[in-house]
């Protein structure tokens, strides 16, 4: 099997209202990925190739209820090429783990960076909304064998406790297994 693994950050920045004045942050990340034989991109899909994914700025009271969600879509694209082969019919999964340890009262979220925003985690679905556990593969995803593939997913703010004012970002690593 194939295994890559790569650092995915999604983060997101937030801001309180103030009387008069608002001030806020502003997230600036880069990342240079030196790739491999099939190289992943992260996408959203209809921005191309951002390598992270905005999450975007939501007040505290957005997440007054614990159902609220923020569904942001993103995806990991495989091209095949000559550098890159992929045999027809093949089939991918992808195991997702939080670099901040896992959250939610059974650990199926994602923790976001101490620091920051409190009571609040990230949850990743695939394409169908299902929801994907830490460490857990996900749904077998079909590769072209040539052109390109989104393996799409969704990153979505999910409350897990009272909210506080703070950024809310975390930094999520990926392993894509082709058998």
């Amino acid at each position: 099997m194939n295994k890559i693994l790569i650092a995915l950050a999604l983060g997101m920045a937030s801001s309180s209202a103030m009387a008069a004045t608002e001030t806020g942050k502003i997230l600036f990340k880069g990342h240079i990925n030196g790739g491999t034989t099939c190289p992943i991109e992260v996408v959203e899909p209809s921005l191309g190739g951002l390598g992270w994914v905005d999450l975007g700025v939501y007040p505290v009271k957005y997440f007054a209820t614990q159902n609220s969600t923020t569904d942001v879509g993103f995806a990991l694209r495989i091209t095949a090429d000559a550098t890159c082969v992929i045999a027809p019919g093949t089939k991918a999964t992808v195991k997702f783990d939080s670099v901040s340890g896992d959250a939610g009262t059974a650990g199926e979220y994602y923790a976001i960076r101490t620091a920051g925003a409190e009571g609040i985690a990230l949850e990743l679905k695939d394409d169908t909304y299902t929801s994907i556990k830490p460490r857990t593969d996900s749904k077998d995803y079909d590769i072209a064998s040539t052109g390109t593939t989104d393996m799409k997913f969704y990153a979505s703010l999910v409350k897990t406790g009272t909210v506080t004012d703070g950024a809310a970002s975390a930094d999520v690593n990926f392993t894509v297994t082709l058998p």
